[in-house]
């Protein structure tokens, strides 16, 4: 489609996940940030992507023999790869530099052409001749303690918009996803107030016509709160690039105690519309966030990229449909023998989870009462297959914990019938989300800001068992899928395969069909169409950017 808006929006994010080689994705923001750029090429939709490059120092999971988790480097270079191109002029590097404690901080651009009218900007503080902690700060997203984060959102931030400066690029609206962005907020009042010669009050009204606010989740990694003293440390510094006073630029994030700074609060205050991802994350941030202009747009996932084609059409007869699904099975079992050297039989009934490690996912949950899921997995006439893929954050022992003693009960437990596949990516998930039959999401209720993953297996004919939670609260599962009880999860995952999943999966006709479960499939296709990321986008401009 050709689209309404005549000038780009500027897209900020701290995570882009588009190729699962390039170190700049964490988890499911980057996924959603890499969906939302594709789909605006797809759709003709002019946007500029301002990111970070990362280095990947901490991006590979493995695994020692005790099944503990520890990290190696990733093997991406910047100047070694075709997906990405230095953005140079007259054959030198494009550099846009920025200025903190009397040093001068020099940023390289690389670019990544993702459409006709969508452009992604990747940038590094890792150039020779900066200081070293600046240069350090680009080992890893979300990395090494609060002012290494805090000096990436600078670089995010302000040499964000001084590259859109530079490149004359002059957006129709700066789309904000999560609070790590803020500082862009900085620059852009310095801009208006030389350009037009007004006070910083006046400009700060005018600015905030011009940026939109998307809040992700609920949990306080993606709120960060961070020691005010530090962040007045960067505004006094900042200051003397324009007319304006440490506590003015401070102020918008104070929280209430004035003791630290919200990146969340500071978001909303400078922002004339927010956005949650879903209706119940809406519901929970006006209560969380009173007082602010709560637009609920539930996410939507890029269908080219997560839906395999056979699955386009649902109205295929029950055979090829069938065997569609057997074909992607197979695939994804031959995916999980070369990743982890194990194998497994795709004819079983095969139950998929996949995601961060954190606790209110609750993957744990699933090995509570192990004696009952070994009578469920270990049935020889209706055999059932776990796989679990997911890494936990490098500086979070809990989910390392969890995952190790999820790998004990695999092999002492139930051996043969679970496996864990290293390393989970971007690869890896478009064949686990059309590969299992069984799609488990196990959120503590309230707690999943929306989730998409359960689109992508949907819109595979993959159906769902899950916690009526995040987008999952906006369908009427009957028919395409399972709800699960989330006061009783352990109970009502295992009650739910017993009881309904494993006798409907193995309930064949003459031609060793299931199809019922083929149905289901159906119904659960047609649904995944109202979680499109094309539906997301049009929402976004008829919501946010107009």
């Amino acid at each position: 489609m050709e689209s309404a808006l005549k000038d780009p929006v500027a897209y900020f994010c701290a995570e882009f996940g588009i190729d699962s080689n390039l170190p700049t994705y964490a988890g499911g923001l980057g996924i959603l940030a890499g969906d939302t750029m594709l789909e605006a090429a797809d759709q003709n939709v002019p946007m500029i992507g301002v990111g970070l490059l990362y280095n990947g120092r901490r991006f590979i999971q493995r695994f020692t023999d005790q099944g503990w988790q520890y990290e190696e480097a990733s093997l991406f270079r910047a100047n070694a790869t075709m997906c990405l191109r230095q953005v140079e002029e007259v054959g030198l590097p494009t550099l846009v530099t920025l200025n903190f404690f009397g040093q001068e901080i020099k940023i390289k651009v690389y670019q990544q052409r993702v459409g006709l009218k969508t452009t992604l900007y990747l940038l590094s503080s890792d150039v020779e001749g900066n200081p070293e902690n600046w240069r350090d700060i680009m080992k890893a997203e979300y990395c090494c303690g609060d002012e290494a984060q805090l000096m990436q959102q600078m670089v995010l931030g302000i040499g964000g918009v001084r590259l859109l400066n530079k490149f004359h690029i002059k957006p129709h609206m700066y789309h904000f996803q999560e609070g790590r962005p803020i500082f862009a907020h900085w620059e852009l009042l310095k801009n208006l107030m030389e350009k037009k010669e007004i006070g910083y009050d006046e400009a700060f009204e005018e600015v905030r016509k011009n940026i939109v606010y998307t809040n992700h989740t609920l949990v306080p990694d993606g709120n960060l709160v961070y020691n005010i003293d530090l962040v007045r440390a960067y505004a006094d510094s900042y200051k003397n690039e324009l007319n304006a006073s440490t506590d003015q630029l401070v102020a918008p994030g104070l929280t209430n105690e004035n003791t630290g700074f919200s990146i969340t609060k500071y978001a909303l205050n400078i922002s004339h519309k927010t956005s949650a991802v879903s209706k119940n994350h809406g519901k929970l941030s006006k209560k969380n966030w009173p007082g602010y202009n709560w637009i609920a747009i539930t996410n939507g996932i890029n269908m080219p990229r997560w839906q395999q084609r056979e699955f386009v059409n649902p109205n295929v007869s029950d055979s090829e449909m069938w065997e569609a699904h057997n074909l992607r099975k197979r695939t994804l079992a031959r995916t999980v023998r070369d990743r982890s050297n194990f194998e497994y039989d795709p004819k079983r009934l095969v139950i998929g989870w996949a995601r961060r490690i954190t606790p209110y996912k609750q993957v744990h949950k699933l090995f509570d009462n192990i004696e009952n899921l070994k009578k469920i997995v270990n049935d020889p006439e209706r055999p059932v297959q776990i796989l679990i893929a997911g890494k936990a954050h490098p500086g979070d022992d809990w989910g390392k914990e969890t995952i190790q003693d999820a790998m004990k009960h695999m092999t002492h437990d139930i051996p043969d019938h679970a496996l864990y596949i290293p390393n989970y990516d971007i690869a890896l998930a478009r064949d686990l989300v059309s590969g299992v039959d069984v799609w488990l999401n196990t959120p503590e209720i309230g707690k999943e800001a929306c989730g998409t993953s359960g689109m992508k297996a949907a819109s595979n004919g993959v159906l769902n068992a899950t916690v009526a939670d995040g987008w999952a609260a906006e369908v009427d599962w009957d028919g395409k899928g399972w709800v699960l009880d989330p006061e009783r999860i352990t109970e009502s995952i295992h009650n739910t395969l017993s009881e309904k999943i494993v006798p409907l999966y193995f309930d064949r006709d003459q031609n060793n069909m299931p199809i019922e479960w083929i149905n289901m499939m159906r119904e659960s296709i047609i649904m995944s169409k109202k979680f499109s990321a094309e539906r997301m986008l049009q929402e976004y401009i008829d919501k946010l950017y107009k």
